[in-house]
């Protein structure tokens, strides 16, 4: 149902005050989050300038790969969920109880903004939090079927741990997106140090990069993900210094839950060579 000019007004408006956002995602009919790149530029001049992303395409993909069936209600956890949108396109895939956090309040907000106010796909048994994720073992969480652990390794003082935090809270399926090192070999992490106060980072000011998809794919076996898959590892990635890639690994508890992801890239391995077994003896 389309918005009157009052409403739609009213939801830009508010778009833009709890600007910026970090991903595009449709609000109401003909309204989207990209709103808040028509601000005027002193709007947000005190926050950074930051990368404004379209993802919804490659994440539902990847989830319909993973499970041609939908999600079938399968209970889904975000660390560092930003303003939540992972959660939200999961939900039109079939997800059941869904839980964000992220340690910035300003995401959180976002979050909470498109829960109230979005009306594209359901809402329901979807909650979010401000926490830091080291604090989530005290919340008393159930456990989830899927862990999305997307854009905060490389913001982590002690990586193993927090990914140790992610991995007691899934049954099934872990997601890891994380920068990457790329000057040293693959199989050690490179410290570095970040800002505390920019929005894209950690608030530690310490962090460590993985230097390839070994060195996670080890980590994640030893705390009960043996089955790994690579989905890619870029060396350079757009508008990043040289030093830094990206890698998206998929982990999980047991094989077959794999068996359809392994199915299709069985076919996809014909014509490309950029998805690597990681799987561990």
């Amino acid at each position: 149902m389309a918005l009157d000019a009052k409403n739609a007004h009213r939801l830009r408006e508010e778009i833009i005050r709890l600007g910026p956002w970090h991903y595009e995602i449709e609000v109401a009919d003909e309204v989207s989050t990209r709103v808040h790149l028509d601000a005027p530029q002193e709007t947000h001049a005190t926050v950074a300038r930051m990368s404004f992303l379209d993802a919804k395409e490659p994440f539902q993909r990847k989830l319909r790969l993973l499970y041609p069936e939908g999600l079938q209600g399968r209970s889904i956890l975000d660390c560092a969920c930003n303003c939540g949108v992972y959660l939200f396109w999961a939900k039109e895939l079939g997800a059941g109880r869904c839980f964000g956090s992220d340690v910035r309040e300003l995401w959180i907000d976002q979050a909470r903004f498109l829960l109230e106010n979005r009306t594209v796909g359901t809402s329901e048994e979807i909650q979010f939090e401000v926490r830091d994720l080291y604090e989530l073992p005290r919340l008393g969480l159930e456990p989830f079927d899927i862990t999305l652990f997307q854009g905060i390794l490389y913001h982590l003082p002690d990586v193993v741990r927090g990914l140790k935090v992610a991995a007691d809270l899934t049954r099934e399926l872990i997601i890891v997106n994380t920068s990457t090192w790329n000057d040293a070999p693959d199989g050690f992490l490179a410290l570095g140090t970040e800002s505390v106060t920019a929005p894209l980072s950690g608030v530690y000011g310490l962090n460590w990069f993985p230097t390839g998809p070994k060195v996670v794919a080890t980590m994640l076996a030893w705390l009960g993900f043996p089955e790994g898959r690579l989905v890619f590892w870029r060396r350079d990635t757009d508008n990043g210094p040289r030093h830094l890639g990206r890698i998206e690994i998929i982990a999980a508890r047991e094989a077959e839950t794999l068996a359809a992801w392994d199915h299709e890239n069985r076919n996809l391995l014909e014509r490309c060579t950029n998805l690597l077994d990681l799987r561990h003896p």
